[in-house]
């Protein structure tokens, strides 16, 4: 049988016809009421904001968030999200370009929602979560960013913010005053973010590395060089090249958990403040110059 002959302008409108029939047959991705965060810390924020009622996913479960590339599980959580959660290009670098996939209202990117705190700290440094007042700043955005997408329950999200800020208030206090007696301990560290979390309380922090992991080089190992006996604070898991360094250095070494990544899944923020404030004192207590 002799197949119909089309004119060629009524061919090309039949198949742009076809093709608008099977855009319109594909459904879109189907809204959940699941938020969608990029770190455990964040997570732990947004939960104090959120309560356990609300369904929640974080997409960096381990890793270094600066290199996390989502898979296809999580970009599918992320396109039926009801609001996705993440600080930013300047922390998660490569998931910046899924993000840019989605529309600003189903998205909060909260570096660039301002209003934290850098004392002690690089004004470069992304790692804000370490230090509880700029906890609370980073609740406070949530908060209202849920009440928008929510009128309806917006003044438990900000009666939930209200209660976190004073409790993140107290808990400042009591971090400052632990860690105040250790302010003339030499202490290096092999990331700038730690400078949030001794910042606050006038301890410095003499860092190995940047936000950009490049080295510092050896200006900054020749002061510490000799400088006395102190700690130095790396990642968990501890690693043989830390040890040695602090080892070369004349320091004490402990790794820290930032990212909250060897902490029970019910951990909680305060949970994770908790627990680096005590590891940080293991190696503090050792070291003479704490005691006097």
């Amino acid at each position: 049988m002799k197949r119909p002959q089309y004119p060629l302008p009524l061919l090309s409108a039949l198949l742009l016809f076809a093709a608008v029939l099977a855009a319109c047959g594909r459904a879109a991705p189907e809204r959940s009421d699941e938020l969608v965060v990029s770190v455990r810390p964040v997570a732990m924020i947004a939960r104090e904001i959120a309560g356990p009622e609300t369904p929640l996913r974080v997409l960096v479960q381990n890793g270094d968030p600066h290199h996390y590339a989502p898979t296809v599980a999580d970009r599918a959580a992320l396109e039926r999200a009801h609001l996705a959660i993440w600080l930013g290009p300047q922390m998660e670098g490569v998931l910046a370009k899924q993000m840019a996939l989605l529309p600003e209202e189903r998205q909060l990117q909260l570096l660039p929602a301002g209003g934290y705190e850098y004392g002690g700290a690089s004004a470069d440094d992304p790692h804000l979560w370490l230090r509880p007042r700029n906890a609370a700043v980073m609740a406070a955005h949530i908060a209202t960013r849920l009440a928008e997408l929510e009128p309806q329950r917006a003044q438990v999200y900000r009666r939930r913010a209200r209660d976190f800020s004073r409790g993140m208030a107290n808990l400042q206090k009591v971090q400052n005053r632990a860690l105040w007696a250790y302010r003339d301990v030499p202490i290096a560290v092999t990331h700038d973010a730690y400078g949030h979390f001794f910042g606050p309380a006038g301890v410095e922090t003499r860092p190995l590395s940047d936000s950009s992991r490049s080295q510092r080089g050896a200006r900054t190992l020749l002061e510490l060089r000799g400088a006395g006996d102190g700690c130095l604070f790396g990642e968990v898991p501890a690693n043989d090249r830390d040890r040695r360094t602090a080892e070369n250095l004349g320091l004490r070494y402990v790794p820290l958990d930032p990212l909250a990544s060897e902490l029970p899944q019910n951990a909680d923020y305060r949970d994770l403040l908790a627990r680096l404030l005590a590891d940080a004192r293991r190696c503090l207590d050792e070291v003479p110059q704490a005691t006097d």
